[in-house]
Order: C-alpha cells, then structure tokens, then sequence
C-alpha cells in the first residue's frame, strides 16, 4: 500500500501564515519590516517621487531613519536557535546569504544573484569520487562556492571560509542539539553525513516511518522484538506525541491539548501514552500503543471507532497512525571530518549534498547562512546539569553582525536600534540610503495608526476598521501572498443522505450533488462585495493558484501570467467562445481582465437547472427545504459577517426560481479548527475562508492538496478514477486519471494512454527533463480541480499598508523575493531633521487620506 505525502498545511483566513519580516498584530493585521512594506505614488507636497528615486540629494552627513513598530518582539535571534519570524527581524538586517533575490533588468520579476559569493557555485563533484559516497558518473552533488574578500563582522574583523565550516560545526553540536541544526540535513541542501554528526553515538528518532513513496505495513504484518515492541528493520519505532509526523505540524498533542479528544481519549492518552513516554519523550510502540493511535486518529477523522473507518476508508484506516511514528536509530561516534563541508582557502567553501541538486534550488538553499562569531558564540555556551544553554543573540553585547545593519540597542517589547554597519561588503553609494533603523513595539493597532498619522512611523498595516478612510489613499498599496480561499463544498451523496435523514422528512441536502447547483451558487457570489464586507484588503480570486505562485522559478515566472493559465480561467469562467477578432474581447487577457465572477441571471438559470434535475432524479420531493449547514471555526467578527454575507447573498439569488423558498441555512460554529475533518464528513455542509499554504515555489507539489484524497476538502470527487485528457508538447491527445497526471508532475511513471488506445510509459517530474510537458499537465489539472466547483475561489491573500510620507519605495509593483524593494532601495524625500520640521509644519498630523 503506497501513498505520497506532502509538507502542506490547510489554512483558514484566521490562521494565515505571516510571511519573514512581518510581526503579527493583536487585531490579527501585520506590521510590515521593509521587505514587506508598500509603495506610493504620491510624495509630500512640494516633492516629485518618482519609483524610488530620491527626491532630495542624499546629505552624507544628514540621517535618514527607518521607523516601523511590532506588536511583539524578537527574544532570540541566535541563528542557531530562533524559532519564529518576529525572532528572525533581527537577522534580516544583520545577516547575508551565499546568494540573495534581486531586480531583473527589467525590474519586472526576480532574479537569484551572488551575495556573499563571487558567482555561482563551481560543480566539483567529479574532484570528489571514492568520497562522500561520490561515484563515478556523479554530478551536482559537491559545489564549490568562492566568497568575496571583503567579508567582516561589525567590529572589522575578517571572515573567512573556514569560518563557515566552524559555525557549521557548533550548529551541528551533539550536545547543544540547536533548533535549526536541520538547517544543513532537511530539505533540498542536505549535507553529507550533517544528521550522523548531530546524532553521533544517540539513539534518535529521526526519521519518519512513512514519507514519500514509502509502503504502510499492516498491523499484523508488523514485526516485533523479544518485548513485544514494533520494528522495522533494524530501527525500533517510537511515537513523539508532540510531534506532527507526516501530519506535519498538527500532532496528536495539539489535538488533545485544543480539546479535540473525549473524555475517554484523554484518559486513553494518559495511561497509555503518557505513561509510557521516556525521559526525552519518546513513546515505543507496542500493540496498546497501536491501537491508542488507530483509536485517536478514527475519533479525529469522525468515526465512532476504527471499524466504522475501516469501513468508510478501508485498509487506510489500520495503517494511517503509521504516519506519527518515527525510527528508532543508533548513530555510530563520528568525527566532523566527516561532515560534506570543508574550507580548501580563505575563499573557496566547498559543501557536499547527500543527493543532486542545482540550478535555481540550489541557490536558494543558500539565501540564507549559518554564520556566528566563533569567540562571542563559545563564550555564551554553558552546560549545567547536564543541560545546554546559549546566550548568543539575546542583547546587543552577545550578537554581532556582519549584514548591512548591526544591533547598537536593545529593550524588550520597548525600543530597538539598528545603524549602518559600516563594514558591510555590499554596500555602495546608490543603495542602503538608511543610516538607522528604529523598531518600537507597539501591540494596539490604534496606538499604532496615531503614531503613523504624527510622523512617527514609516509604515502601517491597515485593518478592516481602516479601510473605509485609507483603502483608496494615494500612500495604500497591497500585497498578494501565495494562497487562495474557497467556498468548500463536499457532495458526497452517501454522507449528505445520512445527515438529511437526520432531519427528518422534508428536508433536503443531496441536491448538492447535482453539479448545476453548485455552479449556481458560484455564479451568485458576487466576490468583490463578499471581500469589502469581510476582509477588504482582500481582493476577488478566479482560480486555484494566486498571482503570486511561481511555476518558473529559474525564470521569476508567476503561473498566472502565462499563457496556458490564462486560458484555464477563460475556459472555466465560459468565455473561451467571446475571445477573438470582431468578438467581445480581442484578447485573452481582456477576457481576463473583464471576469467577476458574478452573473446572478446565470446562476438563477442553474437553480432552476439543478432544481429540475434533483426532481427528475429523485433526489428531492417538491416540498423539500433544501438545508445547508455553513461551518466556521471561530465567531470573529469576520466569519460571523462572511457568514451573514453568504446566507443573505443566496437567499437573495434563489428568489423568481423554483428554489424560492426552499432554502435554509444553518450554522456550526463548534467545529474549531477540526473544519476540514467536519466538511470531509459532512458534518457541515459548507466552508469559506479556507485553502492551503506552504508551496508557493512548487504548484506542482501544491497540486496535490487538491487531488489527494489524503489532503482534499472534497474526498467525494475520486481523482483515482476521474480521467483527465492533456495536450502535450508532441500534439497528441493523452488520457490518465486525474491521480495519475498528478503523480506524474512529482516523478513518479504512468500509463497515459493516446486517442487510438495505445499506452506508453510517462513521467514529468522535475528532473525526468519534460518541463513544458510538466506545466501543460499542471494547467490542465487546474481546469479539472476548478470544473468539479466543489471548491469555489473566493479571495486571495492580501494585505493593505500604508507608508509614510519621508520615504520612497523602489518599484510599485510587488514583486515575489523582493516585495517592493526593501531596506536595500529605499529613498528618503526628507533628512530626519527635515522630516519633523515638515510634520510639525503639518500641525504634528499628517493626512493620507
């Protein structure tokens, strides 16, 4: 039995991820740190901005200061042992990568340019062969990166190479076990022997059971050792209830922690699992274990038992708790020599990849580094009893930096300063124009508006309250993050029959079936109002992917912008035919450009469509009350007014149809964020404000959320026997399951069979050299996902802010890597001595509305 699973996370409006360099706000707004930030395109009066050009020459004697706020403050910027985006702030300023994001020539996308590097790494793998595991043939895996000679820490000194294999090394410390140790064994940079160094002579539980293409094992098909506990192998298997497993960050804890277990399952999980936990709180497994998990897993998914799963799911049932479990493995003692990182000059850092990897994601992998300052580092660490502890990164005195900024004050959930470190290598006379940066920490966003509309802040993040006075002001720009929201729907006929009868007689919910409702209740949402009554930072969203997901990344090109994409949405939205010379739309991007989404008349005609057709099929009586249950997981205000919006909002399309009526809503607002489980099952019948996050480089990998029955919010749709045909790059027509097509794109080799029945093997992952092939299969499961319309795209991800008057930012365009430019490019129009003669020439308020 085989599956594949991917690092994704659902999402819902209220859980949105809060991109680096972003603080979030106690209203649920964020605080934007210059990466992030928004551009203008008005300057103050008297000036003339224009994209980032300074407005006033640059007085290299005059300061120019960056003023943001935080509701909540970094407490430990170690890049060893940082755990948050708000504890990275700092380091955005203070450190540099091997290779950084920046402006194409065209300033119109991103491009991935040497940084600390001279140029990009050297493949020196076939210098390497009969080490590391290197053999002949081998490429991609050894790189040699050259660094500038100019690099120094804030206080002058020099850093070299080897200081990298040595910041390595205290990363990778057995005893300090650093959170980010992972930094050089996980993902895509996975250096050689990184993990065996960390682990040297412990007994860990490292690896998960079951990843990628890996085979479940049944239960009675598990081995055991003499005491009765499961192996696999040579590794024995342990269970870490804090830990996510394949489930990723959603572990069994946080579950019983959240209130998701009952009464019995809590008292299950403490004499079981509690019980049995070691001192580093590993779990071994033996059957009472197994059949806890099996137990907790059923209950979570909406099962009485782990029979009625098994008979729901099947085999999955008994074997999905494998996906929390861990093997168990000793690693031999082992000497950092041993470790794929070495220093051959004060230069050259040559790094060793346990497997190959090049191009785009290997410079990416090294945007960032796992630089310290060797003396300060050591002389923070202490172990006492038995237990490590380092204080570097926790004040201005035990961090140093060797980034463009440097940390010369410090008071917590007070006031931070930063100022020019003027050893930086990268500087030059047009960039980096800030000589300070001033970050207070402010946790109410009216404080924060105040202190903005005084001159005190150079950037605010607006939230719902704010947007009637500022969402068309000059100084109001928004930014799109990588995810999208749906209205969810699940017509799973079977489920829907079960909760009707619930209901009694008279009462209808399998009508959702019918796929001409569905449609009508897309075609009667009108998304620009929805987004303005709920979120109006928001803005309408037409397909699966946002404007910001990249599926070139080599290239800096955003999927939306294509060609192919374009035309999944004039497909779907049914304006293929308009689209042409002497037709309603010369070209697909105005055909694009015109969509809403909103057409009630359509959606009035699909009512009475579905309504017949419900009828014809004995799926309703006449006299039946169609009955949908809206789920949310929490009353904010926002979900409370979405869900008004959408229950008057259809109640309003039905009328002069023959559903007039015969339409009622009811609301669960107990569901928690156990939403999609309560959907998969039917418990309600509709969700909005969800989606998912995580993929913003990899839409083939995101894909997956919507075809797998392990990921979607309609399992009802079985993409397993679903038939998808694709055009590809050779012209002929091919068929595979919609499943198929998607396990394609990931690697894995198919049957795709051509109009005359003859198959032939395919694959188009992304080393199988296929790309155009990859991409057409990618936009045409994205027209199969859309035409199910069980998931409706709603809004996008976006964010509203202000900037302030002083400051001007370089493109006004957001641009994926680079937001709008960044500390690196900002302009200011006033000297900070200028500035608050012109605020207080304002009357101390200034107006940007």
């Amino acid at each position: 039995m085989k599956k594949t699973k991917r690092a994704l996370a659902l999402l819902t409006s209220a859980s949105m991820v809060v991109a680096a360099g972003c603080a979030t706000t106690d209203d649920g707004t964020t605080t934007a740190a210059p990466t992030l930030s928004n551009v203008t395109t008005a300057a103050p009066e008297g000036t003339t901005a224009d994209n980032g050009n300074t407005n006033t020459p640059v007085n290299e004697e005059a300061t120019y200061t960056y003023n943001y706020a935080m509701s909540a403050f970094p407490t430990n910027w170690n890049p060893h042992q940082y755990q948050t985006a708000i504890d990275s702030e700092i380091l955005d300023y203070a450190s540099a990568g091997f290779y950084t994001f920046d402006y194409n020539d065209a300033k119109d996308g991103y491009q991935l340019v040497p940084s600390m590097a001279t140029a990009e790494p050297v493949d020196v793998t076939a210098d390497y062969v009969g080490s590391y595991g290197i053999t002949e043939g081998e490429s991609a895996r050894a790189w040699k990166i050259t660094l500038k000679d100019n690099i120094k820490w804030d206080d002058g000194t020099l850093i070299t190479a080897s200081d990298f294999v040595e910041s390595a090394k205290l990363l990778l410390d057995p005893v300090a076990q650093n959170y980010r140790a992972d930094t050089l064994y996980q993902g895509n940079l996975s250096i050689v022997n990184a993990k065996n160094y960390l682990y040297a002579g412990q007994h860990a539980y490292i690896q998960t059971m079951i990843s990628a293409g890996d085979e479940y094992v049944m239960p009675d098909e598990l081995e055991t050792d003499e005491n009765g506990y499961y192996v696999v192998g040579d590794s024995d298997l342990g269970f870490k209830p804090a830990s996510g497993g394949v489930w990723s960050s959603n572990s069994l804890q946080d579950y019983y922690d959240y209130g998701y277990f009952t009464e019995e399952d809590m008292t299950l999980w403490d004499t079981v699992i509690v019980a049995a936990a070691d001192e580093t709180g590993v779990v071994k497994v033996n059957a009472d274990v197994r059949d806890a998990l099996m137990t907790f897993v059923a209950h979570l998914k909406g099962y009485a038992d782990v029979a009625a799963y098994a008979e729901a799911e099947g085999d999955y049932a008994s074997v999905e708790w494998e996906e929390f479990l861990y093997l168990g493995h000793t690693y031999e003692s082992m000497d950092f020599s041993e470790v794929g990182m070495f220093a051959p000059s004060d230069t050259e850092l040559v790094i060793v990849l346990e497997k190959p990897l090049s191009g785009f994601y290997l410079l990416y992998s090294l945007t960032s580094s796992w630089l310290v300052k060797q003396d300060l580092y050591e002389s923070c660490m202490s172990v006492k009893d038995g237990v490590y502890t380092n204080t570097y990164g926790t004040s201005v005195d035990t961090f140093a930096s060797y980034g463009p900024y440097k940390l010369t004050a410090f008071q917590q959930d007070k006031q931070y300063t930063m100022e020019k470190n003027e050893y930086y290598f990268d500087a030059s006379d047009d960039t980096y124009q800030t000589t300070a940066i001033v970050v207070d920490c402010v946790d109410n966003s009216s404080t924060r508006l105040e202190k903005f509309l005084n001159g005190e802040l150079d950037t605010y993040g607006l939230n719902a309250e704010d947007m009637e006075s500022y969402s068309a002001s000059d100084y109001t720009y928004y930014a799109t993050g990588d995810s999208t929201f749906f209205v969810a729907l699940n017509p799973d006929k079977d489920a829907l029959e079960a909760e009707q009868a619930k209901l009694g007689d008279n009462y209808n919910k399998t009508i959702l079936t019918v796929k001409e409702f569905r449609q009508a209740l897309s075609y009667a949402l009108d998304r620009a109002s929805f987004a303005l009554a709920t979120l109006p930072t928001n803005s309408p969203a037409f397909g699966i992917f946002s404007t910001t997901i990249i599926s070139d990344p080599e290239n800096g090109i955003a999927y939306r912008t294509t060609e192919q994409a374009k035309q999944v949405l004039v497909n779907f939205w049914g304006l293929a035919d308009d689209v042409g010379e002497g037709k309603l739309y010369a070209t697909v991007d105005e055909a694009v450009e015109s969509i809403t989404g909103y057409n009630l008349e359509m959606a009035r005609e699909y009512f009475d469509i579905a309504y017949d057709k419900a009828i014809e099929a004995g799926l309703m009586d006449e006299d039946d009350v169609v009955s949908i249950c809206i789920g949310i997981p929490s009353t904010s205000t926002t979900y409370t007014k979405g869900n008004d919006f959408l229950v008057n909002c259809y109640t309003d399309a039905v009328k002069g149809t023959k559903l007039e009526g015969k339409l009622e809503f009811t609301l669960d607002d107990t569901i928690g964020n156990d939403f999609a489980t309560a959907l998969q099952n039917n418990k309600v019948n509709l969700l909005f404000f969800v989606g998912w996050t995580g993929s913003a480089l990899d839409p083939y990998g995101l894909m997956e959320a919507y075809t797998s029955a392990d990921y979607q919010y309609d399992p009802s749709w079985d993409t397993t026997v679903e038939k998808l045909t694709v055009t590809l790059t050779d012209g002929v027509d091919y068929t595979a399951t919609v499943w198929d097509w998607t396990e394609a794109i990931a690697g894995t080799e198919i049957t795709i069979m051509d109009a005359d029945g003859n198959a032939k093997a395919f694959s188009a992952g992304p080393s199988d050299g296929v790309d155009d092939d990859r991409f057409l299969i990618l936009a045409a499961l994205e027209g199969a996902v859309l035409s199910t319309y069980d998931l409706l795209p709603l809004v996008d991800d976006s964010s509203a802010q202000m900037k302030g008057m002083q400051i001007n930012y370089y493109t006004e365009d957001y641009i994926f890597g680079l937001g709008f430019g960044g500390i690196k490019y900002y302009t200011y129009n006033y000297t900070d001595a200028q500035w608050d003669e012109y605020v207080k020439a304002q009357g101390g308020t200034l107006n940007y509305k």
